[in-house]
């Protein structure tokens, strides 16, 4: 299989992933691209292919979408980015990155033994999450864990889910995408790759958003219960084997 080939596969799995989920494009996507490229290609190609694939599904989920909730996600995200920045720093990546990966773990293996799990009511958890997620993103460029779980605990029904995920991780990823151009990281090559992979992000995405139709709610909220377990699980093998 050609390198050229394997990245558009690649990226048709994780935009698939993303359209059933609401989350986990970068998930799939950073481990292969970047072992088979490079870290400096990877980021940034990852990086148009997130921001590409939310555009496309904040628009779909428009009417979905709970502003006010994605506003106050948002806000607290903005104060914590640049703490993020000094944890960047200060804190060794290793610590942070396995501390995050054992909690994500023992949510997921809580919420699947099937406990009744409380609702976050609190307007302090919303901004909490926000916050958290402004910290990962401004350190590690890691916003979504905090977030998924917030909107998990908050048993949003599975196009709100998506709706506010997909608005949230918009910025994030245009944020990201604007680093990366006032860097010169984005490359004529690197262009090329994306539109290459373009015409099998489209196709994966609506596969994915496709086939999530036919979730019920509680196949759904496993199945992003089993992604956040494999997501924390990474996390922890990053920390400990960075």
């Amino acid at each position: 299989m050609t390198p050229d080939l394997t990245i558009v596969l690649t990226t048709v799995v994780a935009a698939f992933i993303l359209g059933a989920s609401g989350f986990g494009f970068a998930l799939v996507a950073m481990p292969i691209l970047s072992g088979l490229t490079s870290i400096y290609t990877a980021v940034p190609l990852v990086a148009l292919g997130t921001l590409t694939s939310n555009t496309i599904l904040g628009i779909y989920y428009r009417r979905a979408c709970n502003f006010k909730v994605v506003g106050q996600l948002l806000l607290g995200a903005v104060l914590g980015i640049p703490l993020g920045f000094l944890a960047l720093q200060y804190v060794p990546v290793n610590w942070m990155l396995t501390t995050l990966g054992l909690m994500i773990v023992a949510y997921t293996v809580y919420a699947l033994a099937s406990p009744v799990m409380p609702v976050l009511k609190a307007q302090g958890w919303i901004y909490g999450a926000g916050f958290v997620s402004g910290v990962l993103m401004g350190g590690y460029n890691l916003p979504g864990p905090p977030v998924i779980l917030y909107g998990n605990s908050q048993r949003w029904p599975q196009m709100e889910f998506k709706g506010n995920l997909s608005r949230f991780f918009w910025v994030n990823a245009f944020i990201a995408v604007l680093g990366h151009g006032l860097q010169n990281r984005i490359s004529q090559a690197i262009l090329s790759q994306f539109l290459m992979t373009l015409p099998g992000l489209i196709v994966g995405l609506f596969a994915g958003v496709a086939l999530a139709r036919l979730f019920n709610p509680v196949l759904f909220r496993k199945g992003v219960l089993g992604l956040l377990m494999v997501m924390g699980i990474r996390l922890i093998i990053l920390g400990v084997w960075p």
